[in-house]
């Protein structure tokens, strides 16, 4: 197994250049111009899983680009489920047969992460968005939920992955901590902060 570090540096590394053609040849949203956000808000994930689940969705995305698939755009297709149904029906065709194994184990995952986001916003509500809605059921056009988004990435993922982030994710309970609250500190300290209670002090 390779170093965890090695192996999310891959990860971004491909991730990238899906996440620059999201939207193909049309105009760049400003954060696809943006490498270094971009690394650090996804390095604030992937520092908080294991390395099993790092090397196992690095596979993923080996495979995906093998295949000529877009694991990013993939994601905003699936988001658009709720968000924008009529574009959603446009452009499911696009997406990879349905593993209801995996789609499954994504809700589950996607249920524990809302739970935990919960908590974040009640004692960190300037820096753990906040402002944007907790639950599928609040989605609109232009407002997309922290559930909706969690689901949207997950469904990207294979089975293999789900379950190592699943029996990481669970662990982690089991010790007390937070996988939500260990990626939005990893996210942080991207802006330099030490901790999340710097961080919404920084914020008032």
């Amino acid at each position: 197994m390779q170093p965890k570090e090695e192996t999310i540096k891959k990860i971004i590394d491909i991730e990238w250049p899906m996440f620059r053609d999201v939207n193909g040849d049309g105009p760049k949203a400003s954060c696809q111009n943006d490498r270094l956000t971009f690394e650090g808000m996804r390095r604030g994930q992937y520092e908080a899983w294991d390395e099993r689940t790092c090397e196992a969705y690095l596979r993923d995305l080996e495979a995906a680009a093998a295949q000529g698939r877009n694991l990013p755009a993939e994601k905003y297709i699936h988001m658009m489920r709720s968000t924008a149904p009529g574009d959603y029906e446009k452009l499911r065709a696009l997406l990879p047969p349905r593993d209801e194994r995996a789609e499954r184990l994504a809700d589950m995952i996607t249920a524990k992460l809302v739970g935990q986001t919960e908590v974040l916003h009640e004692r960190y509500p300037r820096v753990s968005g906040a402002g944007r809605p907790l639950y599928t059921t609040q989605d609109g056009p232009g407002v997309t939920s922290v559930e909706t988004y969690q689901r949207g990435e997950l469904y990207t993922y294979s089975y293999e992955t789900l379950q190592a982030l699943w029996e990481h994710l669970l662990a982690m309970e089991a010790k007390g901590e937070s996988l939500a609250e260990k990626i939005l500190a990893g996210s942080v300290a991207y802006y330099g902060y030490a901790s999340l209670e710097e961080a919404e002090n920084g914020q008032k």
